[in-house]
């Protein structure tokens, strides 16, 4: 039986996220929730204006969010009464004790909670995670990720709401990070006002993190790219080994590794694996054969407390510690 699927959010991004749900084998999508009406042709596919009355009237399996960070826990909090599995957008909400409501909520009714951080799912990723037992332990890594200016839909700078690029952008590289590198003890930030000028909010930064197993790692950020020649470059070094994923911003499709002890270096190329199909499909695996996901509400509530760590960083000109580790 297909996995019945309501989308909740269709603007541009859950437009994508609706047609790669639609071609997922064991999917269905049955409804959409969107404040305006919808142009686009669904084509069967029924439209509500409330996320709430679609999951009362809808027999969903599960739902897709892709509002603004500032709905995420309401409408999560909706569909765990239910009993309704979640695949959320990232970030995970615009704070932390939201992300503590949605995790708590999902844990009692024991359903699915999916963060959506695709480059766990990006083949030149996974393929690396897959790997690491054989270079021992991280010793330290550099991230460029270099956004370009977008446009500001009037959510991604808001003090109270998603508090800029690095919540709503950068993320994508702290995400990466812990994933391959694991938890983060303390965080030291730099940052500007380079494109935005907002009063408040940065859009451009420096960090580095020092995690618990005492590896330490910097990433630069923002939006002060061009889109014509944006590329992600990521550089991790190993007791044993080298890795190399690089790419045009959110493609990192190419993957280069070496062992200390061999003499050939391992190169290899993922054209079209940017990890948002295989993230939708994990997720639906997920529901299908009861498994954890891989990056659940815990996993995805990690990077936003780093995230908030940075532009605290920013703004007191100070290290900050987080999970009990020691600065």
């Amino acid at each position: 039986m297909s996995v019945r699927v309501g989308i909740v959010g269709l603007g541009w991004w859950g437009e994508q996220l609706m047609d790669i749900f639609r071609s997922i084998p064991g999917a269905e999508v049955t409804a959409v929730v969107k404040r305006t009406p919808v142009i686009k042709n669904l084509q069967g596919i029924r439209f509500y204006d409330d996320s709430s009355r679609m999951m009362d009237k809808e027999q969903v399996d599960a739902i897709v969010i892709a509002t603004p960070p500032t709905a995420h826990k309401e409408v999560a909090l909706q569909a765990a009464r239910r009993g309704i599995h979640v695949f959320c957008e990232k970030p995970m909400a615009a704070t932390l004790e939201d992300c503590d409501a949605m995790i708590a909520a999902a844990q009692k009714k024991n359903i699915k909670l999916m963060v959506a951080f695709k480059h766990r799912f990006a083949r030149s990723f996974s393929r690396l995670k897959e790997r690491e037992a054989d270079f021992g332990k991280p010793l330290w890594a550099m991230y460029t990720y270099p956004l370009w200016k977008v446009d500001d839909p009037g959510w991604k700078f808001q003090d109270k709401g998603t508090r800029g690029i690095i919540v709503e952008n950068v993320v994508h590289a702290i995400d990466g990070l812990i994933y391959l590198m694991g938890d983060v003890e303390s965080v030291y930030a730099e940052g500007n006002r380079a494109v935005f000028k907002h009063p408040t909010l940065p859009d451009s930064t420096i960090f580095t993190l020092r995690f618990k197993n005492g590896a330490i790692a910097a990433i630069g950020g923002g939006c002060t790219s061009d889109r014509r020649i944006s590329r992600e470059y990521l550089d991790i070094h190993y007791e044993r080994g080298l890795a190399q994923v690089e790419g045009a911003l959110d493609y990192p499709f190419n993957l280069r590794l070496l062992d200390r002890d061999k003499e050939d270096v391992e190169e290899y190329s993922y054209p079209g694996s940017d990890g948002v199909r295989e993230e939708a499909e994990h997720f639906i695996r997920c529901i299908r054969e009861d498994i954890e996901p891989i990056c659940n509400g815990s996993e995805g509530r990690k990077s936003l407390e780093v995230a908030l760590a940075v532009l605290e960083s920013i703004e007191s000109r100070k290290v900050v510690t987080l999970w009990g580790g020691t600065a």
